[in-house]
């Protein structure tokens, strides 16, 4: 959804923040971030552990084997099963098909090598609906300044505005209650808090309130 004048602030509204230059531009930046690390999670979250990598590659290196061995033997037989694929792979295609996957063969030995040598790391998943509550709770911290927000009513409003604002599959707790019981779950086993904002999103010396970053309603 498009972070328009209008829905920035009415987010903020649902938290109970004033509407300023600088609560806008922070939540702008804040939502930006906020997306593309919602998305990597879920993208992570998804990817293939070590164990599963190792027994795919397997899996894959022993089929190659297979298939080199039946067709290399006949290849320099009598080439019964080329002339039964000859539809499939006509006038020597099967033969350099067999090529390249000797030539891929080596590779996947050595996949399975980096795997068991732990040289292929994944990175550590996190649930993304739960990084995204995490996430928002330090955006809700750094517009307001405070550093301790709690996990009341106007966070799970404007919690629930933000997600609106990134995916609106994004799952948020109905209930004040739900809502606070997965939160400080959450945070009570978290060890930092997340960089929801870029380093500089005002330049210069001057106030946050002169910066003309919204044109007037």
């Amino acid at each position: 959804m498009e972070l328009t004048h209008g829905r920035l602030k009415a987010a903020l509204i649902a938290g109970k923040i004033p509407v300023t230059n600088r609560a806008l531009a922070l939540l702008r930046a804040g939502l930006a971030t906020i997306a593309r690390g919602y998305h990597l999670n879920k993208v992570l979250k998804a990817a293939k552990t070590p164990t599963q990598l190792r027994k795919q590659l397997s899996r894959l290196s022993e089929a190659c084997r297979t298939f080199l061995d039946v067709l290399d033997a006949d290849l320099s037989g009598l080439g019964q099963i080329e002339a039964l694929l000859s539809d499939t792979w006509p006038c020597g295609h099967l033969a350099r098909v067999v090529g390249d996957l000797r030539a891929v063969y080596p590779r996947l030995e050595m996949a399975m090598f980096m795997v068991e040598q732990e040289q292929v790391k994944v990175p550590r998943r996190q649930n993304p609906k739960t990084w995204f509550l995490l996430a928002v709770h330090d955006l809700f911290s750094e517009i307001t300044g405070e550093a301790e927000p709690g996990v009341a009513g106007p966070l799970h409003r404007f919690t629930k505005r933000c997600a609106e604002l990134i995916d609106p599959g994004i799952d948020v707790p109905e209930g004040e209650n739900s809502f606070h019981k997965r939160l400080t779950a959450a945070l009570a086993r978290r060890t930092g808090k997340i960089a929801v904002l870029p380093r500089i999103i005002f330049p210069g010396k001057q106030g946050f309130e002169s910066d003309p970053i919204f044109p007037p309603n």
